[in-house]
């Protein structure tokens, strides 16, 4: 009876430390997604304000939007250059590194939160009185680095499961696809091995096992 009770303490223990664990790991997602909304949020519309707000500069200086779009470009070639820099390296240390990694690497940088943030700092100095930023450049600052944040999400984020797939690289290979089985396997004699041990148990062994075990759907499949 006190093994039972031990038992029953130490599961019990275990659960809760997992429940625990689990409120927290939602609760940080939660308050990252707020504060990656906000952030969002608050970029556009100081985008806008700034956008109609020096509407001349914009119409004076047309090629804004053709800056942005040689940014893109230009960010897209630099990261291909690091990658590719520290191909070797990436390639025979640590984990190591295949050529189709790196080109997903390259293609799935997406600019987000942080960037935005900077930007918005240096919005922010540009508009208290200082000779050094101009309110145009803070403007700018925000304006491009929005645009490549839109584009980045946009168009990398939206094509890199295409490019995952035409690189074959969405399927688990034979030995993976072996061990994935068999952990699967190994956790499921595991779970009836503990599962049999239960109707042992003093207090659990009169339960109706069979219902028990209708209702698991682990169990069943």
């Amino acid at each position: 009876m006190t093994h039972s009770k031990f038992m029953y303490v130490f599961i019990f223990s275990e659960i809760a430390y997992l429940y625990l664990t689990a409120v927290l790991f939602v609760f940080r997602e939660i308050v990252a997604y707020i504060a990656n909304t906000i952030i969002f949020i608050l970029s556009g519309v100081i985008i806008a304000d700034g956008v109609l707000r020096h509407n001349v500069h914009f119409e004076r200086h047309g090629t804004s939007w053709g800056f942005l779009l040689l940014l893109y470009f230009y960010v897209q070639m630099a990261r291909a250059a690091v990658v590719g820099a520290l191909y070797l390296l990436l390639r025979y240390f640590g984990y190591g590194l295949d050529f189709k990694e790196a080109i997903i690497i390259v293609w799935s940088g997406l600019r987000g939160a942080v960037s935005l943030s900077l930007a918005l700092s240096v919005k922010r100095a540009s508009d208290t009185a200082q000779p050094f930023l101009k309110p145009e450049v803070g403007t700018m600052f925000v304006f491009f680095t929005g645009g490549i944040v839109f584009l980045t999400l946009i168009l990398n984020g939206s094509t890199t499961q295409f490019l995952l797939h035409a690189l074959g690289m969405d399927n688990l290979s034979v030995t993976k696809l072996r061990m994935s089985n068999y952990a699967r396997h190994e956790i499921l004699n595991k779970t009836l091995e503990a599962f049999g041990d239960l109707k042992d148990d003093e207090e659990l062994g009169p339960a109706d096992w069979v219902t028990v075990k209708k209702y698991i759907t682990g169990l069943s499949n």
